[in-house]
């Protein structure tokens, strides 16, 4: 399951990033009319959005890494998927509560947001099962 968990995020984080990367060379325009007037202008938020993408490429490549040094049996692998878990479940658990405060707050994108709430907070779940079967495996002793 640990693997799998990884393995998906590093997917996941891996589109997320490559989309993001793409919307801020050439889709800052369209984005730019779906949101709310901005107090920056079309270059500043090619830029966030651009840094968003690049983040999530880094995101990825440490869900790869960890998930090929498990596969190739590194040690140090375990301990870094352990931390890894751990923290996403963490942050996933903040953006679970952090949506389930905007569904109330907006009423009119409730469902929306409280379909972002179930989703965060099941892959939360999904990061703590990966990191306890981590750690199960690194008392079992069975990691070089």
């Amino acid at each position: 399951m640990a693997r799998s968990v990884l393995l998906a995020g590093a997917i996941t984080f891996a589109v997320a990033g490559a989309i993001a990367i793409g919307l801020s060379a050439f889709g800052v325009v369209q984005l730019k009319s779906w949101l709310p007037p901005l107090a920056i202008d079309d270059a500043a938020l090619g830029g966030a959005i651009l840094a968003l993408g690049l983040g999530f490429v880094a995101v990825a490549a440490v869900h790869a890494a960890v998930f090929i040094g498990l596969r190739a049996g590194r040690g140090v692998a375990w301990t870094i998927g352990v931390l890894l878990t751990i923290g996403m479940g963490a942050t996933l658990v903040a953006l679970s509560a952090a949506s389930a405060t905007s569904a109330a707050a907006t009423p009119e994108r409730a469902w929306a947001f409280l379909v972002a709430t179930i989703g965060a907070a099941l892959a939360a779940a999904a990061y703590a099962v990966a990191a306890i079967e981590l750690v199960g495996e690194l008392r079992s002793g069975s990691v070089t």
